[in-house]
């Protein structure tokens, strides 16, 4: 048996592919014994290792920590190449802890670091911090809600004033929820939304805001921070100078035989001097002073009036300015209709309630042509009553408007009509 071993090795020895391969292998090894040993010692930088917040004392205290989120500092190791290469040490293998065992009461603390291998074994040197010490805030927490201001900072005028005008920056949120420590917090005055803009603005601009956290005396205060941050936007509103002519609008129109068939409208004045966005202006052929509703229309001429500020499309350039809107509804007349109360539908209420209308009936006046109004019945009339606001523990809110509606496209209600409403649970 033995002899069949030492007849096999000595083909493989006589085999020259299998001792180049051998030769190779105790090549490798050797290289790798001798690099292991002979390794030059190097010094490396490791980035960006995190430090550690060590908060088990604080808790105790019910602090958190404030201006600790995100730290990071560079660590200088000394070992063998192989031991601390880039493709080896990285900074997950560091732990940098700041000590907190002074802690004891609310203020900004100046803490120790400490950095350590995470491995026991490791046979590499930590040499030195990029920091040995960092500042940190604690105190217990505290959340308050704050109203936001805007401050836009430019050079020059912001915009051609022979031109151009512009109002008050529009921020895009009223109000602000800001965290941090409660000492810090209890100082807080107000909170800024601040943009830069270059000058001589020709359109609209809306920027992203840098929120800064004021006291009393316009300090800005630390450790403060909020979930919008980055989100806010300040817009500065451009206008380019025109004059439009005026228009009204009508709401409750009672069906498109009057879109095709307006009435008569007489403005005076008959145009304004106003501001418009520029972008809308490209499609605009007049200023809207505001919507008429035609349940105000009465037969005849019925006069209106406007003043300019009010305008929502639009700045006026003279917002005391008064506009009288005559319309004429033309050739109609008015009539009186009885309505009973037990035609009247509810809509937006619980269905374990059970409601009903105090009155009997109401007395609906309709206006439309006369040849129409002869013939036109109560049971043309459709009455519905919109519960959603309605609480039964409520009385201001007992008394609902009633939306009615004529089967009749050239007439239309006058007026305006509320029943009070009795809730009881079925």
């Amino acid at each position: 048996m033995a002899s069949n071993h030492r007849s096999r090795l000595a083909h493989l020895l006589n085999n020259r592919r299998w001792t180049r391969v051998l030769a190779l292998v105790i090549a490798l090894i050797t290289w790798i014994a001798v690099s292991m040993t002979q390794s030059p010692e190097v010094e490396r930088v490791v980035k960006d290792v995190p430090v550690d917040i060590d908060e088990s004392v604080p808790s105790q205290l019910g602090y958190t920590a404030f201006g600790a989120d995100d730290l990071h500092v560079d660590v200088t190791v000394f070992g063998k190449r192989y031991e601390v290469g880039d493709n080896v040490l990285t900074a997950n293998d560091i732990t940098v802890t700041a000590n907190t065992s002074s802690v004891d009461s609310p203020g900004k603390y100046t803490l120790q670091l400490r950095a350590v291998s995470n491995d026991s074994d490791a046979n590499y040197t930590i040499v030195a911090k990029s920091q040995d010490y960092i500042d940190v805030y604690f105190d217990t927490a505290k959340s308050v809600d704050v109203k936001l201001t805007a401050d836009v900072d430019y050079d020059g005028d912001l915009v051609d004033e022979d031109h151009y005008l512009t109002r008050a920056p529009i921020l895009s949120k009223e109000k602000i929820t800001v965290t941090g420590p409660t000492t810090q917090i209890n100082k807080l005055d107000s909170v800024v939304a601040y943009v830069q803009s270059d000058n001589n603005l020709r359109s609209s601009e809306t920027l992203t805001a840098k929120l800064e956290y004021l006291d009393d005396d316009g300090n800005e205060l630390k450790y403060l921070s909020s979930s919008d941050e980055g989100s806010v936007t300040v817009t500065i509103p451009v206008y380019r100078k025109t004059t439009l002519p005026v228009s009204v609008g009508f709401t409750n129109v009672p069906s498109a035989y009057y879109v095709d068939n307006p009435l008569s409208v007489t403005i005076s004045p008959t145009e304004m001097d106003v501001g418009v966005d520029p972008e809308k202006l490209r499609s605009m052929d007049s200023i809207s002073l505001g919507d008429i509703d035609f349940n105000e229309l009465s037969p005849g001429e019925n006069t209106f009036t406007f003043t300019a500020g009010d305008v929502q499309d639009g700045v006026a350039l003279n917002e005391d300015d008064v506009y009288t809107v005559v319309v004429d509804t033309g050739d109609v007349i008015s009539n009186t209709l009885t309505l009973k109360t037990s035609r009247i539908t509810f809509s937006g209420g619980d269905d374990d309630t059970t409601y009903s209308i105090d009155e009997d009936s109401l007395t609906i006046t309709v206006v439309g042509p006369e040849e129409v109004l002869d013939d036109l019945k109560s049971s043309d009339l459709t009455a519905v009553v919109d519960l959603t606001d309605y609480d039964p523990d409520d009385e201001d809110t007992h008394t609902v408007a009633v939306a009615i509606t004529i089967d009749d496209e050239q007439c239309w209600v006058y007026g305006t009509y509320t029943v009070t409403v009795t809730a009881e649970e079925s």
